[in-house]
């Protein structure tokens, strides 16, 4: 089956299925993204558009701040692959959010795939507001009128869709949902497993005595709870001067809207500004790379993580896989993949006190925390292990070759 995956940011989500599919299953794969991959040396065909003729595919991509902006992106897809004629998809799979595949049901006559991320709600309703204590600006409700607005578009237009958890899933409209098939991304057991315990995280040197507390989020905001696990980590801190906390994240917003209330500074920097720290205990790594990373969760003692009812953070999974004691938000991105008390425990999303005791609890309890961890690896390599996921994922791509023939649908079902 020859499958065209679109998304303008590479690798995006459908990298791993493309070459999963390409290697595993032999599929004839091409991958159209905006950012510039040529130099990559990758199994599937890879080809990179442009937005003007005169302009170079960017190294990075920049996400479109307005309806013009995500139109240019459909007409430059629409203008490339109308001038290949000669190419015939048997399956095209694309991002709903981005419109990529509307037009393109003028060209090709098989079956369109959505990638289902998002869909906040109506602007005009309180399902935009994430944090009540930072609710949405007028221009970003408005923006989200017409941006989220293709979504709805393409989720009409397409086949099918698939999504990659039921918190997701749950943000789809009602009417939408019967298209949408929940299959995880799943996360790399091999690159995130326990491991044994460092003595050393980077250049950051750490006592083998000293407990650790860790938090991981891609960036520090108010969606993942970032004020919260501070006002939290102070605390535990005041009651347990030996605890170190390790922080992982960028100083940027991703998701929230708290950037329209706190002036011209980031999340963390508000945060910090609200309170006095020792900051002397918490050690803030940004994004590190991925051995970095591995070495955070190997060495935690204790992870904290936090987010409102929204897209799940990648970090859960990660912290799953590698075995970390888990203390959650009782939401639905996390309690989708914990049961409290047996993978982790889970308390309120901003129950300040209720996370300040449980995290002393389990410190105090090392071999409590230790059985929360091993279940949590458990429960990923039951069901959220990558090419297990990825496995299903091409699976489900399957039901809509139409390139098998009556012959093999027959002898299949002998």
């Amino acid at each position: 089956m020859q499958a065209l995956f679109i998304h303008p940011n590479f690798p995006g989500p459908f990298a791993l299925a493309a070459h999963y599919a390409t290697v595993k299953l032999g599929w004839p794969c091409t991958l159209l993204t905006h950012v510039d991959t040529r130099h990559l040396s990758l199994p599937y065909s890879h080809i990179n558009y442009r937005l003007k003729d005169e302009e170079p595919s960017p190294s990075r991509f920049t996400n479109p701040d307005s309806l013009t902006g995500l139109l240019d992106h459909l007409a430059a897809i629409y203008r490339g692959l109308r001038g290949v004629p000669e190419f015939k998809p048997n399956l095209v799979v694309g991002h709903l959010s981005y419109g990529t595949l509307l037009y393109l049901r003028n060209l090709y006559s098989c079956p369109f795939v959505g990638f289902f991320e998002l869909y906040p709600g109506s602007f005009w309703n309180e399902g935009l507001v994430l944090r009540k204590e930072f609710p949405p600006s007028e221009a970003v409700r408005l923006g989200n009128a017409t941006y989220h607005a293709l979504a709805l578009i393409q989720l009409q237009a397409v086949d099918a869709a698939y999504t990659p958890s039921q918190s997701q899933l749950a943000m789809c409209p009602p009417e939408f949902r019967s298209k949408v098939r929940v299959i995880p991304d799943g996360v790399d057991t091999q690159v995130f497993q326990p491991r044994a315990r460092p003595t050393a995280v980077g250049d950051l040197q750490i006592d083998s005595k000293t407990p650790v507390v860790t938090y991981v989020s891609r960036g520090l905001e108010s969606v993942r709870g970032f004020d919260i696990f501070m006002r939290a980590a102070k605390r535990i801190a005041q009651r347990r001067p030996d605890v170190l906390f390790l922080v992982v994240g960028q100083e940027q917003t991703i998701h929230g809207h708290e950037l329209s209330h706190i002036g011209n500074q980031s999340f963390k920097q508000w945060v910090l500004s609200q309170d006095q720290y020792d900051l002397s205990r918490f050690k803030f790594l940004g994004l590190p790379s991925p051995e970095i990373l591995m070495a955070v969760y190997n060495r935690s003692d204790l992870h904290i993580h936090l987010t409102v009812p929204h897209v799940p953070s990648v970090s859960l999974l990660q912290a799953m896989a590698s075995g970390c004691p888990i203390l959650g938000s009782a939401t639905l991105p996390v309690q989708e993949f914990i049961d409290n008390g047996v993978q982790g425990q889970l308390v309120g999303f901003d129950n300040v006190d209720a996370i300040t005791e449980t995290a002393l609890d389990l410190l105090k309890q090392p071999d409590k925390a230790k059985a929360l961890g091993q279940a949590a690896r458990l429960r990923v390599m039951e069901r959220y292990e990558m090419t297990q996921c990825l496995h299903r994922l091409c699976e489900f791509f399957k039901e809509f070759d139409t390139t098998t023939s009556a012959l093999d649908q027959a002898l299949a079902l002998m």
